[in-house]
C-alpha cells in the first residue's frame, strides 16, 4: 500500500474547565439581566435565538474583561501551532441564548480569522455545534463508504459543555443545533482579527 499524508488539515481547538461554575453562572446571570433590556440582533437568523450581536458588544462590558483576556490568550496559542507570530485582537464579541428548539443554521464569520465559542451555561439536552467540511459540496463525491474515517468525515460535532471553549477558523462553517433543554443555553462567540 502507497502513503498518505494529509494536507490542508481543518483544525479545532478546545479547552475545557476555563472558569469556575460560579464564574459562569455569574456570566449566565448577567446575560438574562441584558436580554431583558436588549432587542434581539441578527434578525436574518430564522432558528429565533436570542443574542446581543450588534446590539451590545461584549467587549464594552467590564464584566467579561477577564473572559476576553483569556480567550485572548488561547487564541494566540493556536495561532502559534500554525506558525504565527501574528497579534490578534478581539473585534467582536456578543451572547447567544437558545431555548428549547431553537436554533442557528450553518454560517460563517466574515471579516474574522479567528472564532471562539465559550458555554457559559449547557442545561441537559442543549444543542451542541457541528462544523462542516469546507469542501462540500464535494463536485464528484468519494463513492460508497459505509464507514466514515478522519479521510472521509463531512461534519463533527461538539457537545456544549459549561465551561468549554471552542476556537476555529472563521471560514469554517458551523450550525447550532435545536437542543431539548428546558432552561436556557448561553453561550459567548468573538470574532479575533
Amino acid at each position: 500500500m502507497g502513503n498518505i499524508e494529509t494536507w490542508f488539515p481543518c483544525s479545532i481547538y478546545y479547552e475545557n474547565n476555563l472558569f469556575s461554575s460560579k464564574q459562569n453562572q455569574n456570566w449566565g446571570e448577567h446575560c438574562l439581566h441584558l436580554e431583558k433590556t436588549l432587542e434581539s440582533g441578527g434578525e436574518h437568523w430564522q432558528g429565533n435565538t436570542f443574542t446581543s450581536l450588534e446590539k451590545y458588544d461584549l467587549r464594552t462590558d467590564s464584566l467579561f474583561l477577564p473572559l476576553i483576556t483569556e480567550i485572548s490568550k488561547h487564541v494566540h496559542n493556536f495561532a502559534r501551532e500554525m506558525g504565527s507570530n501574528g497579534e490578534y485582537t478581539c473585534q467582536s464579541s456578543w451572547f447567544n441564548i437558545n431555548r428549547k428548539g431553537t436554533f442557528q443554521e450553518y454560517h460563517t464569520h466574515s471579516c474574522s480569522i479567528f472564532s471562539c465559542i465559550y458555554y457559559v451555561q449547557t442545561p441537559q439536552g442543549s444543542g451542541g455545534v457541528i462544523f462542516k467540511d469546507p469542501k462540500e459540496p464535494d463536485m464528484l463525491p468519494v463513492k460508497d463508504i459505509p464507514v466514515r474515517n478522519g479521510l472521509s468525515y463531512q461534519t463533527t460535532k461538539y457537545g456544549a459543555e459549561q465551561g468549554k471553549l471552542l476556537i476555529f477558523r472563521s471560514y469554517l462553517e458551523h450550525f447550532v443545533e435545536p437542543g431539548i433543554n428546558e432552561e436556557p443555553r448561553i453561550s459567548i462567540a468573538l470574532n479575533f482579527v
